[in-house]
């Protein structure tokens, strides 16, 4: 069912009333307690994941909510048309109830002003010390479901606003860290209240020698070796799109492995492929980064696959973890990636890396 909202409303509020008509007009009882009537709790009673309200006295801070805004926005090249990791909207404190409805706020201003941003800050956090950055210019501190249930609340302060104009903007990656790592939490939490695959998670165990947490609502849609049994991958799927997650593994010795040789990782990644009948897309190009996953930094690749499905050409985006499991004599690669033509796709993305990241070998 397509419910219109129209477009004055800000991202997250067309997010909310769309899914509060639709439950009107299906008839069923209680927005926030869920949609789907009896079964598992609606834990995302808020906005979407993406949505991030910045809160502040515009007549101060808005050439600073400006740059953090865009600093937050960051494209994901995903396919050819870039989509923002985060949608940000910005409101001066006397609408702040409008960031109720959002799932992740940002709350700007001095950390000993008198303004009404500055006040709501040191209120809410009640004679609390805030951390300070790595810039050492800007202070923060989080908390949940302080305006709304579900809810990730960053206060972010600082005490020259020249100085804060060029913090929010040095600070920016560890911010859409932060609200990306909450996110992910809360969709796995979303996910498991629904309920989990234990067989699915027994046979990744028995079968393939690690540990997964499957949500109920994905299958194991295989477990492959080679004939020598030294290398494999198992899959978990779910539909309505396409998601995946992925493991990859390869024996080895882990005295022998550099991983920070791209080359030899990059044709590991391509040898892997074969057993989903995929290829990389090498006119796409590859970016190499160093990501903390499972509270380990491990090198990552990010790209596209492609797979020939009858003559007929379709792929998407892929991210790769390579992990290294010293007693287990392994080298993983935690794959995840999605299919979605034309369509967005970065809440697929983060809602199968949040699976990806439950990832465990079993030593």
């Amino acid at each position: 069912m397509m419910v219109l909202v129209p477009r004055r409303f800000p991202r997250a509020a067309r997010t909310v009333l769309r899914a509060a008509l639709a439950c009107h007009l299906l008839g069923l009882a209680g927005f926030v307690s869920g949609c789907g009537g009896e079964g598992a709790p609606i834990l995302n009673a808020v906005g979407s994941y993406s949505d991030v309200a910045i809160v502040t006295d515009l007549e101060l801070f808005n050439p600073v909510a400006f740059q953090l805004e865009k600093a937050l926005e960051l494209p994901l090249e995903y396919s050819l048309k870039p989509e923002n990791l985060l949608e940000v909207d910005i409101f001066d404190m006397r609408n702040r109830k409008k960031a109720d409805i959002y799932k992740n706020v940002i709350v700007l201003g001095f950390l000993n002003g008198k303004d009404s941003a500055s006040r709501e800050i040191q209120g809410r956090l009640a004679g609390e010390e805030m951390k300070v950055m790595g810039t050492r210019g800007m202070y923060i501190a989080t908390r949940t479901d302080v305006y709304a249930q579900n809810q990730n609340v960053l206060f972010l302060a600082g005490n020259d606003r020249n100085a804060m104009s060029s913090g929010v903007v040095a600070e920016a990656p560890a911010l859409r860290g932060q609200i990306e790592g909450k996110n992910r939490q809360r969709v796995l939490e979303h996910l498991l209240a629904q309920g989990r695959n234990v067989e699915a998670e027994r046979q990744l165990v028995s079968q393939a020698g690690f540990r997964l947490t499957v949500p109920a609502g994905y299958k194991l849609n295989g477990i492959k070796a080679n004939e020598d049994g030294n290398m494999g991958c198992a899959e978990v799927v779910a539909t309505g799109p396409t998601r995946s997650v992925v493991v990859f593994w390869r024996d080895v010795d882990p005295a022998t492995i550099d991983l920070e040789d791209t080359a030899t990782r990059l044709q590991l990644r391509r040898d892997w492929g074969v057993f989903l009948e995929e290829r990389l897309q090498d006119l796409f190009g590859y970016t190499w980064t160093r990501e903390i996953f499972r509270g380990e930094e491990w090198p990552m690749l990010a790209g596209l696959y492609e797979v020939d499905a009858g003559g007929e050409i379709f792929g998407g985006p892929f991210r790769t973890v390579f992990v290294l499991d010293g007693p287990g004599r392994r080298l993983y690669g935690v794959n995840w990636l999605a299919f979605r033509p034309h369509k967005p796709k970065h809440v697929y993305m983060r809602e199968v890396q949040a699976i990806a990241e439950t990832f465990a070998p079993r030593s």
